[in-house]
């Protein structure tokens, strides 16, 4: 029961661990969500007022592109025209001024109208000369840069043609006063602001001590935006993060019109932006601190009785774990961990009294297999000069495939003993054909394909070999179902055969043979990516390419082949 009660008190003291991960989690979380609901408000936002800013500019535009849907404008009395000038102009007061020209781009007579208590005289005449210039290639509706006038008011003008063909043109000054005052009032926190600039960078309308003409392409988001729309065609870019360094980065976010191409930015410090996020960093911060206290008190008052000889056990264990049989522990008390200590060290005496006998076991049964293995390779390679080492590279390439591709050990083994053994068919072919160094005919061709068959036939009658028999068959199969002895296609062949059939066709290419000289990897995988899909299967050829680029080989160079780790 004492022990009990101990162990109870020291799952108290453990759940220290997951109350600081799961308050490290939550403050990474929960900051990353307040950040990034701070960034989708400053993104909400830029898109309601770009709404607003176009609905602000296509309400004049509309009204005056409607004189264009009257019937033969242009063919009607001087009276009527004027009327409807004066119609447009009453109806919008943002619309200060609009002058009708012909086709030859010359204002008509008595085709103009302006505000008289908005617009001075003066103004006409530049009014008249930011039109002209628009017309120059015009067909549709066109915007020109944004202008101040002496009086200060900043003004856009915009035309367009009328008739197809072109029967004339329309053109208009609209004031932006309101679009500026509209802008101005907009908060965005308590010290943020948001305004309107051109594709220069000039300030158009807005708050934060702005004023229209400012240059602020020296802003972090505005020279951001420039870039932006520079490297994209695209005419609606919406962007939100943060900008610039140090006390001068904000959070800003900007959102580009259409036509003209203006673009809304919003603008808010970053300490303020995210000041919910510090604030609740310092008080999930504070919570796990008092936590972890209590939880470390309660550790150091009712651990001390427990931690003794559980720490002598922890040791005995890992050392146990590391082969170390035979290791004792010495626990003296006469309590229920007395009686483990006890069964703990008969434990480890019996281990080490087994792990003495299957070590011998073992030790002569691998090295059995592998005497066996190497010397029915070293008899076929020995016929050949040019493929001496071929089988031992075959295998050892094809395990570093294997564990690339998650094998476990004992089919690494398998694996090793399959690329060794997988040519061992070619002890019944005859030296003539085995070693020509000359391109085989068919007939000789077609008896030097029965070496998996042979093989195959060979390790058969051998038990501990019966997993390689795959490797030995089947390492010719091709993944188009064109190879041989049995025709197998796609996943009806043996995984181990075909990366044993990958890491051969990979010796072959990285290897002097009679036909050819060693390959650099640069051109042996441009071989394999080709063989890919037809002959290998693809996914162990991708996993070769990793196995190179673990070994730091960079397949897209001109180096010499390098011998694989087993």
């Amino acid at each position: 029961m004492r022990l009990f009660k101990t162990l109870l008190l020291l799952m108290l003291v453990a759940s220290l661990v997951p109350t600081v991960m799961v308050g490290l989690l939550s403050v990474s979380d929960t900051r990353e969500l307040l950040v990034r609901d701070a960034q989708e408000m400053a993104q909400e936002r830029v898109k309601q007022l770009k709404l607003k800013a176009e609905t602000f500019l296509a309400e004049p535009t509309r009204a005056v592109m409607s004189m264009a849907r009257v019937p033969q404008f242009f063919s009607l009395p001087l009276e009527q025209q004027q009327t409807y000038l004066r119609s447009v102009l009453n109806q919008r007061r943002e619309i200060q001024a609009i002058t009708v020209l012909g086709p030859d781009g010359r204002r008509l007579p008595g085709l103009q109208a302006f505000a008289v208590n908005d617009v001075p005289p003066t103004a006409l005449a530049e009014h008249e000369a930011r039109a002209m210039e628009l017309l120059e290639g015009l067909n549709g509706l066109r915007y020109a840069d944004v202008v101040g006038r002496t009086d200060g008011e900043a003004v856009v003008t915009f035309a367009f043609s009328v008739g197809e063909p072109i029967q004339g043109y329309i053109a208009a000054d609209v004031s932006l006063g309101e679009l500026q005052s509209m802008l101005a009032q907009e908060r965005v926190g308590s010290t943020g602001f948001v305004y309107l600039t051109d594709t220069r960078g000039l300030v158009i309308a807005g708050g934060g001590g702005l004023v229209a003409h400012q240059d602020a392409s020296k802003r972090p988001v505005v020279a951001y935006l420039l870039q932006d729309v520079t490297r994209t065609q695209d005419t609606d870019i919406l962007h939100v993060g943060n900008f610039g360094e140090g006390a001068d980065a904000v959070v800003a976010a900007y959102a580009t019109l259409a036509d003209p191409n203006w673009a809304i930015i919003s603008e808010q410090p970053v300490a303020l932006a995210y000041k919910q996020v510090e604030t609740m960093e310092r008080r999930l911060l504070l919570t796990v601190l008092a936590a972890t206290l209590v939880a470390l008190g309660l550790a150091a008052f009712f651990s001390r009785g427990v931690t003794r000889p559980l720490k002598g056990f922890t040791e005995g264990a890992l050392r146990l774990a590391q082969g170390k049989f035979g290791l004792e522990v010495n626990v003296p008390q006469k309590n229920e961990l007395g009686d483990l200590a006890r069964t703990f060290n008969y434990m480890s005496k019996q281990l080490l009294a087994y792990d003495h006998e299957n070590r011998g076991l073992y030790e002569s049964l691998e090295q059995g297999y592998l005497e066996t293995i190497v010397a029915l390779a070293n008899s076929i390679d020995s016929k050949d000069s040019y493929t001496r080492g071929h089988s031992q590279r075959v295998g050892d390439v094809a395990v570093e495939i294997g564990r690339e591709m998650g094998l476990s050990e004992r089919e690494l083994k398998q694996l090793q003993f399959g690329g060794i053994l997988h040519d061992i068919g070619k002890i019944g072919i005859v030296e003539s054909i085995l070693c020509k160094q000359s391109r085989l005919t068919d007939e000789e061709m077609a008896i030097m394909r029965g070496h998996p068959d042979i093989g195959d036939t060979i390790i058969k009658p051998i038990s501990f070999l019966g997993p390689m028999r795959a490797c030995v068959r089947s390492h010719h199969e091709r993944w188009d179902g064109t190879g041989y002895p049995d025709g197998l296609k796609g996943e009806e062949i043996p995984l181990l055969a075909r990366i044993v059939g990958c890491a051969d066709t990979f010796d072959a290419c990285t290897s002097t043979r009679p036909y050819q000289k060693a390959m650099p990897l640069e051109k042996a995988m441009e071989i394999l990516d080709n063989l890919s899909g037809r002959q290998l299967d693809p996914t162990v050829v991708e996993a070769l390419r990793r196995v190179l680029k673990k070994r730091g080989v960079r397949v897209e160079g001109h180096r010499l082949p390098v011998k694989l780790a087993s």
